[in-house]
Order: C-alpha cells, then sequence, then structure tokens
C-alpha cells in the first residue's frame, strides 16, 4: 500500500477535486485532455486500472456471465408477478438481456475499481454530490448506454457505492450537487439540417403509404444491415412489397418510483458477505430503465399500435435487437406466439471475440446468420459478409495514399477499464506515425471513428499535439471514397473495416497491442495466418515497417500467392463473400422460417 494519503477524485468534475494536497484520480477518465494544463501540475498519481490482462479478463467475464444468468432469472420472476404477466425466460432475455449484461459489467468494474484503490493506498477522503434525488434509472436501454459513460451519472453512482461498500478508512464529503431529479441525455446529438428534416418526412409518408399494401402475414425484415437496394430485391423475392418500417421513438410519461424500486430491490437483496454480488442485487432495479418497470404499460401498448405485420412469417434483424426497446418487446410477443426470430451478425467480433460466447442475440434467436462461421450453438447458420452484398470489385487506387483508420474511444461498459487501454492505444498510434518513412507519412490521413464528436472530442487536437502535419478526417469525407483514394489501408483495431476491405481483396494492414488475447481459441489459427504473412501486426513498429518496405509497390506483395491464400481462408471462415447474396438468402431465411 502507497503510505503517502492522497485524496481520491473519482471524477473529471473539478468541483470534487481538491488542490491543496496530494489526491490520486481514480482512472484516466478523470483527466480530460482540455484540462491538462490543470492536471498536469498537480500533487497527483493514477490508481492502476483494473481488469486488463487475459487471465483477469477471463475471471471477470465468468464471473459476470454467471451473475448475468442468476439477475434474469430473478428479474423474470418479479416482473411477472410485479406486472400481473406470464413470459418466460426467453421473452424477458430478448427485452432485458443487453441491459442487464451491461449493467452486470459496469457494476463489476465500478465495484472492483473501487476495492482496488482502497486496497493499494492510504486515502485522506473523497467528495460526492449530495443530491439524493437524482435517479440513476434512465428512461429506455439505449439511454442508459450513455448514462454508463456520462461524467455526472457515474458521480452518483460512485456515491451509491462508497456507501454500500466498507470504506470507513476514506472519509466521504457531501457537497451540493445539481439540481436534476434524473438522468437525462439528448440522443439528437448536434442539430438537425432542414434537409434532413425533409428527407426523414418524406421517408415517414412513403413509409406509411407502403404499409398499406403489407400483409399480416408478410416477413418482417427489419433493419437488416444489408446495402438498401439488396433489401429491396430480397422483399420482393419473398413476394411481398418493399417496406420503410421504421419504429418510434420511446415516450413513456410515467415517473421513476423510488418507492416501488426499494420494495421490489427487497425481493431480490443478497446477504453474501461478497461485496458484488450483493450490491448487483440489492441495486438492480434502482437502475432499471423506466420502460421496463414504471412504463412497460406504455411501452407494450406503444408495441401494439405500429403498422407491423401481426403474423409474420418470420422475423429478421440485424441492427435492432440491442438498443430498440418496442421492437424487442414485439419481437419477443411475437417469439411467445410462433414466430420464427432471426438475427443476422452485426459487424466483426461475432465467432471471434473472446467476451463475446455467446451474444446475448445468438441465445435468444431461433437462428442466427454469420458471415460464414459456425461456432458450437445449433442457430449458427453460415451465410455471407452482409454489408458488402452486391459490392463488385476492388475500390482503390495503386498510387494513392495511406488511409490509417482509428478505433473508437469506448464507453465504460466492461468489465475492464477501457480509458486506461484508449491512453496506450493513442500512444501505439503515435508510435505508427513516427516510424513512417517519409513517402508513406506525406500521403498519410488519419480517419477518425465517427463517434470521437461525442465519446472524445478533443482527438483531433491530440493529434495534431501530436504531428501538426497530420492530416486528420474528421468524417467529413466518406469512407468508401478515402479508401477509394488509397493504395494501401491501415486499421489500427480489429474492426468490420478488416472484413470489408479483406473481402473486397483491397490491400489491408492491421495492427493492435495484446497479442491475440482478445480472441477465442477457435479463431487465433485464422488470425495466424493474416500475421504470417504480414497482414496483421502486433506492433506499431512492425506494422509501420511493413508500409515502409512495400510502399513503393503495394501490389507486388498483395498479389503474393502466400498472402492471397492467408486472405481466401481467413474471409471464407469469417468474411465470406456471396455470388447471388439475394437468393442465398433468401433460401436460408425460408428453410430457417420452417
Amino acid at each position: 500500500m502507497s503510505k503517502v494519503p492522497r485524496y481520491l477524485i473519482t471524477s473529471a468534475d473539478e468541483l470534487l477535486w481538491k488542490f491543496d494536497r496530494p489526491v490520486i484520480f481514480l482512472g484516466e477518465w478523470c483527466r480530460r485532455f482540455d484540462r491538462k494544463h490543470i492536471w498536469q501540475d498537480m500533487d497527483a498519481v493514477v490508481a492502476r486500472p483494473y481488469g486488463l490482462g487475459q487471465v483477469q479478463k477471463d475471471i471477470d467475464h465468468a464471473e459476470a456471465r454467471d451473475f448475468e444468468d442468476r439477475l434474469i432469472a430473478e428479474l423474470c420472476l418479479i416482473l411477472n408477478q410485479h406486472h400481473d404477466i406470464q413470459h418466460g425466460e426467453r421473452f424477458w432475455r430478448i427485452v432485458l438481456g443487453h441491459w442487464v449484461r451491461r449493467y452486470v459489467n459496469v457494476m463489476l468494474n465500478r465495484v472492483k475499481t473501487l476495492e482496488k484503490c482502497c486496497q493499494e493506498h492510504a486515502l485522506s477522503g473523497t467528495a460526492v454530490f449530495n443530491n439524493d434525488e437524482y435517479a440513476l434509472g434512465t428512461l429506455d436501454s439505449g439511454s442508459a448506454i450513455w448514462a454508463f459513460n456520462d461524467d455526472r451519472w457515474n458521480i452518483a453512482l460512485t456515491a451509491r457505492l462508497l456507501n454500500l461498500l466498507d470504506v470507513a478508512k476514506c472519509p466521504v464529503e457531501s457537497i451540493p450537487g445539481c439540481k436534476s431529479a434524473g438522468f437525462r441525455f439528448n440522443l439528437l446529438l448536434g442539430t438537425v439540417t432542414l434537409r434532413k428534416r425533409f428527407l426523414r418526412w418524406g421517408r415517414r409518408q412513403l413509409s406509411t403509404l407502403l404499409s398499406l399494401l403489407s400483409r399480416e402475414s408478410d416477413a418482417f425484415i427489419f433493419n437488416s444491415y444489408l446495402p438498401k437496394r439488396v433489401e429491396i430485391k430480397l422483399q420482393l423475392s419473398l413476394g411481398q412489397v418493399p417496406q420503410l418500417w421504421a419504429s418510434p421513438k420511446i415516450e413513456v410519461s410515467c415517473k421513476y418510483d423510488g418507492e416501488l424500486r426499494a420494495i421490489l430491490a427487497k425481493k431480490i437483496e443478497r446477504n453474501s458477505g461478497n461485496n458484488l454480488e450483493d450490491i448487483l442485487f440489492a441495486m438492480v432495479f434502482e437502475l432499471l430503465p423506466v420502460c421496463f418497470l414504471e412504463g412497460l404499460d406504455q411501452l407494450t401498448l406503444l408495441a401494439k399500435q405500429q403498422s407491423w405485420p401481426k403474423h409474420p412469417k418470420f422475423i429478421f434483424t440485424s441492427n435492432s435487437f440491442d438498443e430498440d426497446d418496442v421492437f424487442k418487446l414485439w419481437a419477443a410477443t411475437q417469439t411467445e406466439a410462433g414466430t420464427k426470430y432471426i438475427v443476422g451478425q452485426h459487424g466483426n467480433n461475432y465467432g471471434t471475440y473472446r467476451y463475446m460466447l455467446p451474444s446475448v442475440e445468438e441465445a435468444t434467436s431461433d437462428k442466427f446468420l454469420t458471415w460464414g462461421w459456425d461456432d458450437g450453438l445449433p442457430a449458427h447458420t453460415p451465410t455471407f459478409i452482409f454489408k458488402m452484398a452486391d459490392v463488385k470489385g476492388k475500390i482503390y487506387f495503386p498510387k494513392g495514399g495511406l488511409l490509417l483508420i482509428q478505433d473508437m474511444y469506448y464507453h465504460r461498459i466492461d468489465t475492464w477499464d477501457r480509458t486506461a487501454e484508449h491512453v496506450k492505444y493513442f500512444e501505439d498510434q503515435v508510435e505508427f506515425v513516427k516510424s513512417l518513412s517519409n513517402d508513406p507519412l506525406d500521403d498519410l490521413t488519419v480517419r477518425l471513428h465517427g463517434s470521437y464528436r461525442h465519446t472524445n472530442p478533443f482527438e483531433k487536437e491530440a493529434w495534431h499535439q501530436s504531428n501538426p502535419t497530420v492530416k486528420v478526417d474528421t468524417g467529413n469525407v466518406n469512407i468508401r471514397e478515402l479508401i477509394g483514394g488509397s493504395r494501401l489501408v491501415v486499421h489500427a483495431f480489429d474492426s468490420t473495416g478488416i472484413l470489408e476491405t479483406l473481402s473486397q481483396d483491397i490491400p489491408t494492414l492491421a495492427f493492435w497491442a495484446n497479442g491475440l488475447d482478445h480472441l477465442r481459441e477457435s479463431a487465433k489459427p485464422y488470425y495466424q495466418l493474416l500475421v504470417d504473412v504480414g497482414i496483421v501486426h502486433l506492433t506499431p513498429e512492425s506494422a509501420a515497417q511493413k508500409v515502409n518496405e512495400i510502399w513503393a509497390d503495394i501490389d507486388s506483395w498483395w498479389e503474393q500467392s502466400e498472402v492471397q491464400v492467408a486472405r481466401n481462408i481467413f474471409c471464407e471462415r469469417y468474411a465470406k463473400v456471396s455470388e447471388n447474396s439475394v437468393r442465398d438468402l433468401k433460401d436460408v431465411l425460408t428453410a430457417s422460417s420452417q
């Protein structure tokens, strides 16, 4: 344990900081880039991040999934009893599963991060806001994702955890907080232009007209992740008029009922002596989104009011199984009536990622359509990479530039410290650029992740501070256009983009840290093929060295037989291409709905 007593700072809100004594930041999220001129001169250290490394991640993943299963079973019973309904566990997993998984991950991370810091440091105190009226429960599961990453929300959560944990050695100071009685987040980030409003209005009108031509038994294809023209062809091939279905915005008038939630919490509370277990069960109703408790009747009515088919042949989605609570409730009701629920793969990680085995959507669907792989579940049905359906030909420029595609700044919704990982990640990006020779460096464009404005708004400034001459694209140019003007695409993380460019035979490199630790054992041999031929690199220096080596003649390297063989084997498994995507998908969907 550190002998120097330090004041614990848990957030980036400087109202809770002390500047006249030694302090310890609970994590890197406390130190905003734009406030570096403030915190860099403080007598401060940063607590060791919690949960990093494959061994600890494996342990926490297993523990979290065990708690998840137990919580779902308990919630199923109590919510059925409270609402006087009788839905099975599968129904509630479809409706609540993604929220419960994130809830368990977040609480495990927050509890163990605080415990670790208290064990390793002598703490002279900490501060929280004293606003007891602040509600931790959000409106719906979508806004919960943003809440888990919100500074004020995490301050309120920390206050509750410090109250529940045994932290007698860390005096807690309560200071006046914000006046808000609950968490609110505007998901309409930024202004909506007049043109976008007009297009949305036009889409709604067209959708209303098309719905008049739908039949009650039509297949319900909703947010399929297919190119729109392919989705239209698919619906026509099924003998139905193509639809532009949309899900309504949730508007629940019911208020957060703290007294009700306290009563329900008594039915689920534990006294096991395990801090994490006791807190998980004690607080689940405190954080449960309003639409699943006080507003469930309104959510149910909203789902019934949609003009969607009453008895669909099957339901197929690749996008709406997580945050769309109206769709999930409707789909869960339909599955209990016997409708087949088919889910398509959404992006990478499926079939490869170590901590997604299985995903909620894999576990709850009748059939899960993969992009080529199967990994032991009866629901797994190999198909092809949806996003590239009917995309023809190589789209790149042999004499073009170098494109470096960046990862997102992740929300704090995992068992481990994602923020600490991102600090190391950015250091690797800078090292990659520093290691480039002049020619590729002069032609380099860094493409920021589309979410950077909302999750890491100072990323562009950080890049310019590291290299004032580097070209940074913030999303002003379509990514396909950027790829089309590049001779080589470098993905700085294990991404959907890798599957897209590899499947299109576009010269591709990738690099990331931690080796192949994030992969399932079944996926490692396929990734090792890419490592062996120089497509995937495990250090930024190695990736930059490869760029320098092949820059003058990318195609000669890319067309080497060993490179193409590795690419083809990998794509056949994880990014398979279909010669007739509509026919192939129609056959799979028809067979899966029987």
